[in-house]
């Protein structure tokens, strides 16, 4: 049983406000409640015993925070902004003040429980790096990994794009067309200050890409608008276990979509397979995603046991475009031909080794890439007269008429992963071991330090097994 502290100091008032939506918060109905969780911030925790697969929340649809909800406020934005931009906004603008509650009429008692900030993520330090007061976050920034900085920029980017997108709307529609549901002196205040309001657009943001949920409400099931933010689950912490809720997935959910599919309930069931006594905290899974996508999209990674790597076991995974992109760009002219030919067959980027399933394997993207790039000498820079001709026998490969370059080009890019293998391996050892993750800077600034150190720790961990593991099973003659 999980030692659970004290319950959030806005979750009476989530309640009463559920309550107004049609949902049954009395003692007797809940389930569960938001409390603080060691280590954690909060989490979810267990009032009383559930058996497995057992409703434990079903949040009314009118309380979930999502494009289908907001829409009727704001009328122009289903057309000019994405869910994340929508949600975001609406957060942006009434982001609450200190310890103080939000104003929002609609969803103040859901937003007052939402985090308050997100120092300690990744994103905030890139964001502020020029801030003067962020010389924790710009210490922290140049011991990450090469790999995850280049996530992190392509996060960064995105955040920018939705922001500059999301200023425009405001700007252009709102301002132009007040809307009743945005009081006067928010639309006064945010006129006068929008150009430095990036902070809290950002908190705004995070908490959109680190909480929301899939929920279908578009015709297309894959269609980018499938989500919402939901109350009360999204105190649920992240876990690997088996041991975690589940939404209760619809019929609807793999199909068209019905009219008024945005009306459906958001409901939760405990683990299908364990029972939950009273006390325990409840988890939710995040996917089956590599530390690196977890630490730059939430913060956070899977504190794997050395052991488990040592057994081959884990669900390791490293990302190694940069290293490839200078294996190319060392090659001139003949190198900026293979890189637009890899685009052209959509085989450019996105090049991984992985741990599992076993044996330790590079992915066929980078297969791919590594073929192309042994298809002429490594000392040839100029583009052939014949190049189109010589490609013949690796488009080849990807048709699948052939699963092999030839045996001369398979030994080439083995010994080429091989040794960048060997120098993640040796690079990612000297960090695990380097000062610079566990000196600076002060610890005393921010509580979370040294538990956002050890994440940090545990990325070079992951990148030494999996180049460590990759080399050998190359060395063993595995076949990928």
């Amino acid at each position: 049983m999980n030692a659970a502290g004290q319950s959030h100091p806005h979750w009476q008032a989530l309640l009463a406000w559920l309550n107004t939506h049609g949902m049954n918060t009395s003692p007797e109905a809940m389930l569960v409640q938001a409390k603080s969780s060691p280590g954690a911030g909060h989490g979810l925790f267990a009032l009383r015993s559930v058996e497995p697969a057992t409703e434990i929340l079903s949040i009314p649809s009118s309380a979930l925070l999502n494009s289908a909800t907001l829409s009727p406020c704001y009328p122009r934005a289903r057309r000019l902004l994405s869910a994340t931009q929508l949600i975001s906004l609406h957060l942006f603008l009434y982001r609450p003040t200190g310890s103080q509650a939000s104003t929002d009429p609609l969803f103040g008692p859901y937003i007052s429980v939402l985090p308050r900030e997100f120092d300690s993520h990744p994103l905030t330090w890139m964001l502020n790096s020029q801030n003067e007061h962020n010389d924790v976050g710009r210490a922290l920034l140049i011991t990450l990994p090469i790999s995850v900085m280049c996530n992190l920029r392509k996060l960064a980017d995105r955040f920018k794009a939705d922001w500059r997108i999301v200023q425009q709307y405001l700007k252009d529609t709102i301002f132009e067309h007040p809307i009743s549901e945005v009081a006067e002196p928010v639309l006064e205040s945010l006129q006068s200050k929008l150009p430095g309001c990036q902070e809290d657009y950002l908190w705004a943001w995070l908490n959109v890409n680190t909480r929301c949920l899939y929920h279908r409400l578009e015709q297309s099931p894959s269609d980018q608008n499938n989500l919402t933010l939901c109350p009360i689950l999204d105190f649920a912490n992240h876990t690997t276990r088996s041991n975690n809720m589940s939404p209760q997935r619809l019929m609807a959910d793999k199909t068209a979509a019905p009219p008024k599919m945005f009306e459906r309930d958001f409901t939760i069931l405990s683990p299908s397979s364990i029972p939950i006594r009273q006390g325990d905290e409840l988890y939710l899974n995040y996917g089956a995603h590599s530390n690196r996508t977890l630490f730059v999209d939430y913060g956070f990674v899977n504190h794997v046991p050395k052991d488990i790597f040592l057994r081959g076991e884990a669900h390791g995974e490293s990302d190694v475009q940069s290293a490839i992109e200078r294996l190319f760009e060392a090659r001139g002219d003949l190198g900026t031909w293979m890189k637009e030919v890899l685009k052209s067959e959509r085989y450019w980027g996105d090049w991984t080794l992985h741990m599992q399933p076993s044996p330790a394997h590079p992915s066929y993207r980078l297969i791919t890439a590594l073929r192309l790039y042994h298809l002429f000498p490594t000392s040839a820079k100029k583009v052939p007269l014949d190049a189109e001709a010589a490609l013949l026998p690796w488009r080849d490969t990807l048709s699948g008429a052939a699963e092999k370059v030839s045996e001369k080009n398979e030994e080439s890019w083995r010994n080429t992963l091989l040794q960048l293998c060997s120098t993640l391996a040796e690079d990612a050892a000297t960090k695990i071991v380097s000062s610079d993750i566990s000196a600076e800077p002060d610890q005393t600034k921010c509580q979370w330090l040294p538990w956002m150190k050890k994440n940090i720790h545990m990325l070079w961990e992951e990148e030494f097994y999996v180049a460590k593991e990759v080399a050998n099973s190359i060395h063993n003659g595995e076949e990928f």
